[in-house]
């Protein structure tokens, strides 16, 4: 059970790492147009859809032609479920953006770690039979997840440092009630690109 609550920071590390291994001598055949390799972003993260969340993070471009983008991304958010719980979360992932023209289809996977608390007062049985109030730490999760977006990118065909995109996630929350239990998230966001010289 460690080993699953360690995997979504090694997962991390690695996604850290991708920089540090490019060599200088690929540097050169890797460049994208107008040396785009590193972006931001902002979505809002609507699990079961109508629970409102948001999500920021960074898109770093691994390898781009023509047709297909494949991306590193690494996102920290948070969403509220109405008297349910509230949870955020950090998770990293690697995805491919088939594009037709300025139009793409992007098909990610990752995992990461999502930690939730419950909303309201917790109870606990105290030592002499009573119910005393409990203290709500929390719960941490694994998350395992995939994500089929679809969007516009402004850098296809205009020259433009951002896109747009929208479409559904899926994910699994681990130990809950000893299942995995899945969730679907409605995701619509935002990514600017920055250039670098």
């Amino acid at each position: 059970m460690k080993i699953i609550r360690l995997l979504p920071l090694m997962l991390l590390l690695c996604s850290l790492s991708v920089n540090a291994q490019e060599r200088g001598d690929t540097k050169e055949k890797m460049k994208t147009k107008s040396n785009e390799r590193l972006a931001i972003k902002v979505e809002y993260f609507g699990e079961l859809v109508l629970h409102p969340g948001l999500a920021v993070g960074l898109e770093y471009t691994l390898v781009r032609n023509k047709w297909v983008t494949v991306h590193w991304n690494n996102d920290l958010g948070a969403y509220w479920h109405r008297w349910n719980n509230t949870s955020a979360f950090l998770k990293t992932s690697i995805g491919s953006r088939f594009a037709m023209g300025p139009v793409f289809a992007d098909l990610n996977i990752g995992a990461g770690y999502m930690h939730s608390w419950s909303a309201g007062v917790l109870y606990q049985r105290a030592k002499d039979g009573s119910v005393e109030k409990a203290a709500n730490w929390g719960h941490p999760h694994f998350m395992p997840g995939t994500s089929l977006l679809f969007g516009w990118d402004g850098s296809r065909r205009n020259n433009l440092p951002w896109m747009i995109y929208f479409g559904p996630e899926v994910y699994l929350q681990s130990s809950f009630n000893h299942i995995f239990l899945p969730h679907v998230v409605a995701k619509i966001g935002f990514t600017y690109k920055i250039t670098q010289q």
